[in-house]
């Protein structure tokens, strides 16, 4: 069963006289998510029912929230907590007052004329939203489920981001075949059919802001740590751009070939592969996995299968005769095939060469897994 595809559509509310009442709820709201993660934290409570059991009652006693937004305020809570967890540290997570306010399909609901219906301490309270022609088109698309809604604040405006959810389409075979993708870091995404995507300019420009960060670090002042939160924003701004423009280059290419996408599985590189002090920058400024989301995503929005294979001597296995050897790799970008037992003096570009490899082991995997050999007795 495919995943169901999901968006976000952020919708800004409008001025009205309910903003008072709203900003108390948002505070209430994370007050209690902070007390939650807390209780949860310090008692070792992991299991989302034992949670319920535990701190229901009491979030709707101490804060005054009704059913939906405690039930909200937990959620909030323990996957905060799970994702706290998933990083290996050792601090309970905790909510400021103007965090963002969770709720669901039960505690909003869009209603006509670009109305919505809030629940808030004060019981529920209709504002209305400021939509444009792209807001108006996709909330009104019937094809697609409305779900849950956050309210956030940004630079005094606020905002109320709209999700929605379908099923996705279903992914065909790849009988026209696989195009592969070898990742690296000066050439971030060549292709077996020889296109090259170039990702140089991201370590390039990241590499300034460690320096910077640095400097205004051991300044330590307000304006300081506000520049390094904008600096931060700046430098993922400006990564997300080229993953999004090669991804959607990579998924468009293939639903035009009518063929499937393989990348190599690159988890767990920075544990396999230890790096000097000095290139820890460069190796966190990859960008394998933002782009390997990016394309995954975009790809079930299109239909298009997605493989992932083992990584391992893709660029140093000749892909005529299958010889891999270290001695084939004659520099960073060279390939040369020196099998001793075969005159093949095969050369081309290292990375054309992994993506091919990438490609055949795909095309391999997928033939052992939906094509098995018939049964001799059925010969």
């Amino acid at each position: 069963m495919n995943t169901p595809l999901t968006r976000t559509i952020w919708c800004k509310r409008a001025v009205d006289g309910h903003d008072a009442v709203l900003a108390a709820t948002q505070r209430a709201f994370n007050a209690a998510a902070a007390w939650i993660a807390r209780v949860c934290w310090d008692e070792g409570i992991a299991h989302t029912t034992t949670a319920h059991h535990r701190v229901y009652g009491e979030t709707r006693l101490a804060y005054g929230l009704g059913a939906p937004l405690a039930v909200c305020a937990r959620m909030k809570a323990r996957e905060a907590i799970k994702a706290v967890k998933a990083k290996r540290r050792e601090t309970c997570p905790r909510f400021g007052p103007r965090a963002r306010m969770r709720s669901d399909a039960r505690t909003d609901r869009l209603l006509s004329l670009d109305r919505v219906a809030l629940n808030t301490l004060e019981g529920r309270v209709v504002g209305r939203l400021s939509l444009g022609a792209r807001q108006h088109a996709r909330l009104g698309d019937l094809a697609w489920e409305i779900g849950g809604a956050d309210l956030v604040g940004r630079k005094g405006t606020s905002y109320l981001p709209v999700t929605q959810s379908r099923e996705a389409p279903p992914e065909a075979g790849p009988d026209g075949g696989v195009l592969g993708v070898d990742l690296g870091s000066v050439n971030l995404a060549p292709d077996s059919a020889g296109a090259h995507f170039t990702g140089a300019l991201i370590p390039t420009v990241r590499h300034r802001y460690p320096l910077r960060r640095q400097r205004l670090q051991k300044v330590g002042t307000r304006n300081a740590k506000r520049r390094i939160r904008r600096m931060g924003r700046r430098a993922a701004r400006f990564q997300s751009h080229p993953t999004h423009v090669i991804s959607t280059a990579l998924v468009h290419k293939a639903v035009v070939a009518r063929k499937a996408r393989a990348l190599e599985d690159l988890s767990g590189i920075r544990q396999r592969t230890p790096v000097r002090r000095a290139n820890r920058d460069e190796r966190h400024s990859w960008a394998f996995f933002p782009l390997r989301q990016d394309l995954t995503s975009k790809a079930a929005w299109a239909g298009v299968p997605v493989y992932l294979v083992d990584p391992k001597n893709t660029s140093r296995t000749c892909p005529r005769g299958g010889y891999g050897s270290k001695a084939n790799r004659k520099s960073r970008a060279g390939f040369a095939c020196t099998n001793p037992n075969v005159a093949c003096a095969s050369t081309r570009p290292a990375d054309h060469v992994g993506a091919i490899n990438v490609q055949a082991r795909a095309a391999a995997q997928w033939a052992a897994v939906n094509r098995p050999m018939a049964s001799p007795l059925t010969g």
